[in-house]
Protein backbone atom coordinates (compact mmCIF):
# COMPACT_ATOMS: atom_id res chain seq x y z
CA UNK A 1 0.00 0.00 0.00
CA UNK A 2 1.38 3.17 -0.89
CA UNK A 3 1.10 6.24 1.67
CA UNK A 4 -0.68 9.02 0.60
CA UNK A 5 -0.01 12.87 0.74
CA UNK A 6 -1.82 15.67 2.04
CA UNK A 7 -2.27 18.20 -0.51
CA UNK A 8 -0.87 21.07 0.97
CA UNK A 9 -3.18 23.48 -1.88
CA UNK A 10 -6.26 22.35 0.01
CA UNK A 11 -8.64 25.39 1.10
CA UNK A 12 -8.99 26.02 4.74
CA UNK A 13 -11.80 27.43 6.05
CA UNK A 14 -11.73 29.91 9.07
CA UNK A 15 -15.03 32.06 10.87
CA UNK A 16 -15.04 35.01 9.74
CA UNK A 17 -18.42 36.76 11.61
CA UNK A 18 -17.19 35.22 14.75
CA UNK A 19 -15.72 37.86 17.05
CA UNK A 20 -17.11 39.33 20.07
CA UNK A 21 -16.18 43.14 19.75
CA UNK A 22 -19.89 43.56 18.77
CA UNK A 23 -20.89 42.39 22.34
CA UNK A 24 -21.94 45.33 24.65
CA UNK A 25 -22.66 46.22 28.31
CA UNK A 26 -25.97 47.49 29.39
CA UNK A 27 -26.67 49.49 32.25
CA UNK A 28 -30.33 49.43 34.02
CA UNK A 29 -30.97 51.79 36.59
CA UNK A 30 -33.51 50.82 39.34
CA UNK A 31 -35.88 52.51 41.82
CA UNK A 32 -37.72 50.44 44.62
CA UNK A 33 -38.06 50.66 48.31
CA UNK A 34 -36.87 47.17 48.74
CA UNK A 35 -33.90 45.96 50.55
CA UNK A 36 -31.35 44.32 48.16
CA UNK A 37 -31.29 40.76 49.21
CA UNK A 38 -35.71 41.31 48.37
CA UNK A 39 -34.75 42.95 45.04
CA UNK A 40 -32.52 40.20 44.25
CA UNK A 41 -35.16 37.53 45.21
CA UNK A 42 -37.96 39.54 43.36
CA UNK A 43 -35.62 39.20 40.03
CA UNK A 44 -34.78 35.73 40.44
CA UNK A 45 -38.55 34.97 41.07
CA UNK A 46 -40.02 37.20 38.27
CA UNK A 47 -37.72 37.23 35.80
CA UNK A 48 -35.92 33.50 36.02
CA UNK A 49 -32.75 34.96 36.87
CA UNK A 50 -30.65 33.18 39.76
CA UNK A 51 -28.82 35.75 41.79
CA UNK A 52 -26.61 34.75 44.20
CA UNK A 53 -24.42 37.56 46.49
CA UNK A 54 -21.28 38.03 45.71
CA UNK A 55 -18.94 37.78 48.73
CA UNK A 56 -16.91 39.74 49.51
CA UNK A 57 -18.98 43.23 48.84
CA UNK A 58 -17.43 45.97 46.62
CA UNK A 59 -15.56 48.80 48.74
CA UNK A 60 -15.92 52.26 48.61
CA UNK A 61 -13.50 54.16 50.81
CA UNK A 62 -9.88 53.30 50.77
CA UNK A 63 -9.94 52.21 54.52
CA UNK A 64 -13.13 49.84 53.34
CA UNK A 65 -15.58 51.13 55.63
CA UNK A 66 -18.33 51.63 53.05
CA UNK A 67 -19.43 48.40 51.34
CA UNK A 68 -22.47 47.70 48.90
CA UNK A 69 -23.81 44.64 48.14
CA UNK A 70 -24.15 42.94 44.82
CA UNK A 71 -25.15 39.37 43.10
CA UNK A 72 -24.16 37.84 40.23
CA UNK A 73 -25.64 35.65 37.83
CA UNK A 74 -23.35 34.21 34.83
CA UNK A 75 -25.99 32.86 32.29
CA UNK A 76 -24.42 29.81 30.92
CA UNK A 77 -27.46 29.39 28.15
CA UNK A 78 -27.26 32.73 26.21
CA UNK A 79 -23.36 33.40 27.37
CA UNK A 80 -24.34 36.61 29.54
CA UNK A 81 -22.95 38.00 32.68
CA UNK A 82 -25.78 39.67 35.25
CA UNK A 83 -24.78 42.19 38.23
CA UNK A 84 -27.38 43.52 40.86
CA UNK A 85 -25.79 46.00 42.91
CA UNK A 86 -26.58 48.71 45.28
CA UNK A 87 -25.98 52.56 44.51
CA UNK A 88 -25.63 53.71 47.91
CA UNK A 89 -23.69 52.59 50.96
CA UNK A 90 -23.84 54.22 54.49
CA UNK A 91 -21.13 54.34 56.97
CA UNK A 92 -20.32 56.54 60.09
CA UNK A 93 -16.98 58.01 60.94
CA UNK A 94 -16.65 59.13 64.60
CA UNK A 95 -15.43 62.34 64.68
CA UNK A 96 -11.58 62.71 66.43
CA UNK A 97 -12.17 66.09 68.71
CA UNK A 98 -15.00 64.33 70.72
CA UNK A 99 -13.46 62.94 73.91
CA UNK A 100 -15.57 59.61 74.20
CA UNK A 101 -16.85 59.58 77.43
CA UNK A 102 -19.84 58.62 79.58
CA UNK A 103 -22.52 61.29 78.71
CA UNK A 104 -21.88 62.01 74.78
CA UNK A 105 -24.31 61.11 72.73
CA UNK A 106 -23.80 58.11 69.97
CA UNK A 107 -25.85 59.75 67.78
CA UNK A 108 -22.64 62.68 67.41
CA UNK A 109 -21.32 60.31 64.90
CA UNK A 110 -21.53 61.92 61.26
CA UNK A 111 -22.72 59.44 59.13
CA UNK A 112 -21.37 59.44 55.32
CA UNK A 113 -22.78 58.44 52.65
CA UNK A 114 -21.01 56.77 49.20
CA UNK A 115 -22.86 56.34 45.62
CA UNK A 116 -20.93 53.90 42.89
CA UNK A 117 -22.74 56.02 40.53
CA UNK A 118 -22.67 59.34 41.57
CA UNK A 119 -24.43 61.19 38.51
CA UNK A 120 -27.78 59.07 39.89
CA UNK A 121 -27.87 59.63 43.60
CA UNK A 122 -31.88 59.01 43.37
CA UNK A 123 -31.08 55.54 42.15
CA UNK A 124 -31.10 52.60 44.36
CA UNK A 125 -30.32 49.43 42.41
CA UNK A 126 -28.17 49.31 38.88
CA UNK A 127 -28.17 45.80 36.91
CA UNK A 128 -25.43 45.52 34.85
CA UNK A 129 -25.82 43.00 31.75
CA UNK A 130 -22.58 41.82 29.99
CA UNK A 131 -21.72 40.09 26.63
CA UNK A 132 -25.00 41.25 25.29
CA UNK A 133 -25.52 40.77 21.48
CA UNK A 134 -28.18 41.03 18.94
CA UNK A 135 -29.97 38.52 20.67
CA UNK A 136 -30.98 39.43 23.30
CA UNK A 137 -34.40 42.20 23.69
CA UNK A 138 -33.58 45.16 25.70
CA UNK A 139 -36.75 46.17 25.03
CA UNK A 140 -38.53 42.87 26.05
CA UNK A 141 -36.88 42.63 29.41
CA UNK A 142 -37.70 46.10 30.22
CA UNK A 143 -41.40 45.04 29.63
CA UNK A 144 -41.02 42.19 31.95
CA UNK A 145 -39.36 44.74 34.63
CA UNK A 146 -42.60 46.63 34.27
CA UNK A 147 -44.75 44.66 35.93
CA UNK A 148 -42.96 44.18 38.97
CA UNK A 149 -44.94 45.93 41.36
CA UNK A 150 -41.88 47.29 43.71
CA UNK A 151 -39.91 48.72 41.17
CA UNK A 152 -41.22 52.26 41.10
CA UNK A 153 -38.59 53.79 37.91
CA UNK A 154 -36.50 52.11 35.66
CA UNK A 155 -34.12 53.11 32.80
CA UNK A 156 -31.52 51.96 30.49
CA UNK A 157 -28.48 53.88 31.08
CA UNK A 158 -25.29 55.45 28.80
CA UNK A 159 -22.25 54.00 30.03
CA UNK A 160 -20.09 56.72 28.09
CA UNK A 161 -22.29 59.42 29.84
CA UNK A 162 -20.70 59.05 33.06
CA UNK A 163 -17.62 60.17 34.38
CA UNK A 164 -14.89 58.01 34.28
CA UNK A 165 -14.85 57.65 38.05
CA UNK A 166 -18.24 55.74 37.34
CA UNK A 167 -17.17 53.73 34.73
CA UNK A 168 -14.19 52.78 37.17
CA UNK A 169 -16.68 51.84 39.67
CA UNK A 170 -18.38 49.36 37.47
CA UNK A 171 -15.35 47.29 36.90
CA UNK A 172 -15.60 44.20 39.40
Amino acid sequence: MASLKKNTTDIIYKLEDFDNDNDETILIALKSNLADYKMAYVLNRDLGLYFKKVIPEISLTENGTAFLRSFYFNDLKNHLSWRLFENQANHSEENAQLDFSLFNDADEAFLAINYLIPEWKNIDFFILIENVDELFNVDEFLEKLQKIKNISTFFTVDIASLSAKSQKNLIF
